[in-house]
């Protein structure tokens, strides 16, 4: 979950946008924030079921920085991506959690 005064703090609100990995049976999300006080965005997910790092919380964790000042989009969904195949799928103790679910 989104710490909305920490969001409103360090990025521009009306500047973000949301990052999808749907492969394989996934649907993962992300955000990516444009930051107020300095060129570039960070990439924020939220996960609830794996630890990442010693700073995990059910929060958003910045998981990594784009230091362009625009956005590309196309370049920041492949680098989710890879983030998604390189470190979270790699490190899930239960991968069945980042499927695809009907409701």
């Amino acid at each position: 979950m989104l710490d909305w005064e920490k969001v409103e703090q360090e990025y521009l609100t009306d500047r973000h946008f949301h990052l999808t990995y749907c492969e394989d049976g996934y649907d993962i999300e992300g955000s990516v924030w444009k930051k107020k006080n300095s060129q570039g965005w960070d990439v924020l997910f939220s996960d609830n079921f794996h630890d990442l790092g010693s700073s995990d919380t059910s929060e958003d964790i910045v998981i990594f920085h784009y230091e362009k000042d625009e956005l590309d989009v196309e370049e920041i969904n492949n680098l989710f991506a890879s983030w998604v195949n390189e470190v979270l799928l790699p490190r899930a103790k239960d991968k069945s959690k980042y499927k695809y679910q009907e409701m």
